[in-house]
């Protein structure tokens, strides 16, 4: 996907939230982006940008690939930290399950496309009711606690990105749980499971389109997300406070396993209001979702009918 084309969904993408959570008919238009009375300025910037030829060069071919036989426009979310197939047999087996995730979706419709992936329990010691994990499980570690005997390390690097469905998190701890109580000690066991990647189908002509970033360029995204962000705001904020449009928008894309795990808006709360004054909107774009990190109040809206009180009546 070239930097126009992913810009080009994210800003749709932006364009659907405004459209219900205004109530404004905003879309592109001759003279640019409206809703036949008022005008929106719309600015996508990506929060991470790195340069990987051979990563690009699998991503080209597989949005080749898929796309050739998806008869819709489609977005495929790769979770940070998450690796793209770019040799056979995995380039053909990826396709052909991204490729039936797509078509099963409806207008508009997100959901996720499932990987098959291992997760690899050792049992290292008899006593303790403890569970190390690494991977995707880390952040759910606590809910191990006194529900294992013996001391446990459980890899899960391959889960990148778990479903938004509680009831999946559910049924993999239990089973993690059942097969752990099975275990002698140096036993190692692999557990079956899925790595469950956002898809989306947009508005617009066929195509497919994969957002994602390189492996390399997801470690420490924290620190690179707070320095590239502070310097977007500012340098957007002055092209805001330029433009004649009746509003500005800011959307600035991430690449995170779950929108709840963005680090957007965190940074944000270090940052000085004033260098981004001017931009009325600023939007989180990951996932599939959009985030809005500032919006003004409803009263504040250029079509919200001005009213002001004179000798005791209001008038409009």
């Amino acid at each position: 996907m070239t930097p126009n084309a992913q810009s080009e969904v994210v800003r749709d993408l932006f364009l659907h939230w405004a459209r219900h959570s205004l109530g404004r008919d905003f879309r592109i238009r001759e003279d640019g982006v409206s809703d036949g009375e008022y005008a929106l300025d719309v600015h996508v910037r990506p929060l991470v940008q790195a340069v990987d030829p051979r990563w690009e060069k699998s991503r080209r071919l597989l949005e080749e690939l898929i796309g050739d036989d998806v008869p819709a426009r489609v977005a495929l979310w790769i979770p940070a930290g998450a690796s793209i197939p770019a040799e056979e047999p995995e380039v053909s087996e990826f396709a052909d399950l991204v490729r039936k995730a797509a078509i099963r979706l409806g207008p508009g419709e997100r959901s996720h496309v499932e990987l098959p992936i291992a997760l690899k329990l050792r049992k290292s010691a008899e006593t303790g009711g403890v569970m190390s994990v690494t991977g995707g499980l880390n952040p759910h570690w606590a809910r191990f606690t006194d529900r294992v005997r013996g001391t446990f390390d459980l890899d899960s690097t391959a889960l990148n990105r778990l479903p938004e469905s509680e009831e999946f998190l559910e049924t993999l701890l239990d089973t993690i749980v059942e097969r752990a109580s099975a275990l002698d000690v140096g036993a190692i066991v692999l557990i079956e499971t899925t790595d469950n990647w956002t898809i989306q189908r947009l508005d617009g002509d066929p195509g497919f389109h994969i957002l994602g970033l390189p492996v390399d360029a997801a470690i420490d995204l924290g620190m690179t997300v707070r320095r590239n962000f502070r310097r977007i705001l500012v340098d957007e904020g002055a092209q805001a406070r330029a433009s004649s449009a009746n509003l500005k928008a800011l959307v600035v894309v991430g690449q995170y396993s779950r929108i709840e795990f963005e680090g957007a808006t965190t940074a944000m709360r270090g940052y000085d209001p004033a260098s981004y004054s001017g931009i009325d909107f600023v939007c989180l774009g990951a996932d599939g979702i959009i985030k809005p990190l500032v919006q003004p109040p409803a009263n504040a809206l250029p079509w919200t009918a001005v009213t002001q009180t004179h000798g005791g009546q209001a008038l409009a």
